[in-house]
């Protein structure tokens, strides 16, 4: 696979790991010149059409979310029987490597590496995205120290340590939530458990829950509390250990009901250090305690240290009103304003009025931001602070832009490929004659090759239809044979085209009466004139009549007017000059008469005699 260009654009550099379902390389995007991930699908998943079709809906939903907690995904693609996501690329380790080599962590470690997590889980959730294998190994944290979420939303195959119950419900074996080992429905808070796994581990150095099988830690899960916190590690405050027990609660309605709820009462735990506070809620304002194990004799065994944590919490909570008035001992809380999506100016302006600060920690694209608007804002709104605190915030620089390809002078199938596989789109196609380019080439594109313009932005093109064919005059048909008139158009390098019989009057049987396209007129070489046929089988006669028009300088208007047996009928009217000779072939049924007016005037009369 080294070596390789997978869909003509990304050229694999070298391997970065392999899991069960798939193996990741670094690899470099030709198009946009830089370093992503690719992650390629194993062979023998991509034989199986419902898994592949899986692995493509999935990651094509994950690819909407952007968030500077989640590896972003740019693109999904399908290079012969290869199939590929490809991600950002991250510098730094997984939080398991981080665990093996630094744990136990400090609190606030821990609380930080859990908050990023959180803000991206939100944003996700909110998208309707639940990831369900949330695990350190998913988790990388960049030498900046920034959290990223990997993986979000692509489906799992079965490995050593993931498990699978009931049908279609996958996830990492020691962080796995109870109704996921069940085979139950998720939601939200299957995540904010895993959450919750992860901060044990963190905190602890060990995994909430061990044993030789899978099987066995997953039921652990279902039936059993973990260890106290506490005994592990002595310095932990016992809100943050009642916190993270809320969290790991075997109900998931009794967890937090969001990843912001949860982000919200570690943010407020640490900053405004409410170590030594023994309450924690989940959503509904109940204080949850500790052991959430509904096993009679486990509550039995916990009853006496959960009695005292209520009543620290009760004489905390009369301690801490007495401290808190007006701004209190550690000083005065301040509600953060909603300042997503505002100019960085007024955006500074809202928190100074606040007696809050403002920090820039990112710059990023956003097709939803505009440019200098604010993107994210930690903490996020209506979070309690204390005055003085600084808001981070990304702000946007506005969509991301990239050069439009020239595609003229390719054929368009090729055009409108290069068009799509750089993330364009084609807009509309015309098509005219053009002596340049040969017939399906692209002659002019709107916008023009190398543009900078947005990813939405599509691409007009005009289409050759080849050279322009030459102009000929459509000639006299009527009163020919349909044979005659046939050839007439042939030798003139035009065809025949719908041929009527109809009953008429104005020619013999079997000739033509009317034209499609008059004479004398110049059309393209090859259009197709129609005629009509008269299929009358009566007889007609004619006649030659001449006259000359009165010697004067005017022009005059002459009509000639025929009575038959047919009826009466106007066949000639035309301006003629003064002293001009008129001669007419006047068709007729039997006998009649012709009658020439001049300017309204009768004029002449010719007897018409049959044959």
């Amino acid at each position: 696979m080294i070596g390789t260009c997978l869909g003509g654009r990304y050229e694999i550099l070298e391997l970065i790991s392999e899991g069960g379902m798939a193996i990741v390389y670094k690899a470099h995007c030709q198009t946009l010149a830089r370093i992503v991930a690719v992650k390629v699908l194993k062979d023998i998943y991509s034989r199986d059409i419902s898994f592949v079709q899986r692995f493509r809906t999935e990651a094509l939903a994950a690819a909407q979310l952007s968030h500077p907690n989640l590896v972003n995904i740019y693109d999904v693609g399908q290079d012969g029987n290869v199939y590929y996501i490809v991600m950002e690329y991250i510098e730094g380790k997984n939080l398991k490597e981080l665990i093996k080599s630094d744990a136990p962590f400090t609190i606030d470690q821990a609380i930080n590496v859990s908050i990023m997590v959180l803000d991206g889980l939100h944003h996700a959730h909110e998208k309707g995205i639940i990831h369900r294998d949330i695990k350190p190994q998913n988790i990388i944290i960049t030498p900046e120290g920034i959290a990223k979420v990997a993986d979000f939303g692509i489906a799992k195959a079965p490995s050593t340590d993931t498990i699978t119950f009931g049908r279609d419900i996958q996830g990492s074996v020691h962080y796995i939530s109870p109704e996921q080992a069940k085979g139950e429905p998720t939601n939200r808070t299957t995540d904010i458990y895993s959450v919750a796994c992860i901060m044990y581990e963190m905190l602890s150095g060990v995994l909430p829950f061990e044993a030789e099988s899978t099987i066995t830690v997953a039921l652990k899960h279902i039936h059993e509390d973990p260890v106290p916190l506490s005994e592990l590690k002595e310095d932990i405050p016992p809100v943050l250990e009642n916190l993270i027990m809320v969290a790991m609660s075997k109900v998931p309605s009794q967890r937090f009901q969001s990843a912001l709820e949860m982000r919200n009462a570690l943010v407020e735990l640490r900053d405004n250090n409410t170590g030594n506070h023994q309450k924690a809620s989940a959503g509904n304002g109940r204080i949850i305690l500790p052991s959430l194990n509904p096993k009679p004799e486990v509550v039995k065994r916990k009853f006496r240290t959960t009695r005292i944590i209520v009543i620290l919490t009760i004489l905390l909570g009369f301690v801490s009103g007495f401290f808190f008035v007006n701004d209190g001992l550690f000083g005065r809380e301040i509600e953060v304003p909603e300042i997503r999506g505002s100019l960085i100016k007024d955006a500074k302006d809202l928190l100074a009025a606040n007696d809050l600060k403002i920090s820039i920690i990112a710059e990023q694209n956003s097709n939803d931001v505009a440019k200098d608007h604010i993107i994210s804002q930690n903490p996020l709104p209506s979070a309690k602070v204390k005055a003085g605190r600084t808001i981070e915030v990304i702000i946007s620089t506005g969509e991301e832009m990239f050069k439009i390809p020239g595609v003229v002078g390719l054929t368009r199938t090729d055009g409108e490929a290069l068009i799509k596989n750089e993330g364009f789109k084609v807009g509309k196609v015309n098509y005219q004659f053009d002596d340049r380019f040969a017939e399906n080439t692209i002659t002019s594109q709107s916008p023009e090759a190398n543009e900078v313009k947005s990813r939405d932005t599509k691409v007009d093109i005009r289409v050759s239809t080849g050279k322009a064919p030459n102009k000929v005059k459509v000639p006299k048909l009527i009163g020919l044979t349909q044979e005659a008139a046939e050839k007439a158009l042939t030798d003139s390098k035009l065809t025949l085209g719908v041929v009527e019989k109809k009953q008429n009057t104005t020619v013999s049987p079997d000739r033509v009466f009317y034209q499609s396209i008059d004479a004398d007129v110049l059309v393209d070489e090859q259009t197709a004139v129609g005629i009509s046929i008269n299929s009358s089988q009566s007889v007609l006669s004619y006649q030659e009549i001449k006259f000359t028009l009165p010697e004067d300088s005017k022009s005059h208007k002459v009509e000639v007017k025929v009575k038959d047996q047919q009826g009466e009928r106007i066949v000639y009217n035309e301006q003629h000059q003064g002293g001009q000779p008129v001669t007419l072939a006047i068709s007729f049924n039997k006998s009649g008469i012709a009658e020439v007016f001049i300017d309204g005037a009768n004029f002449k009369t010719f007897q018409l005699i049959g044959n």
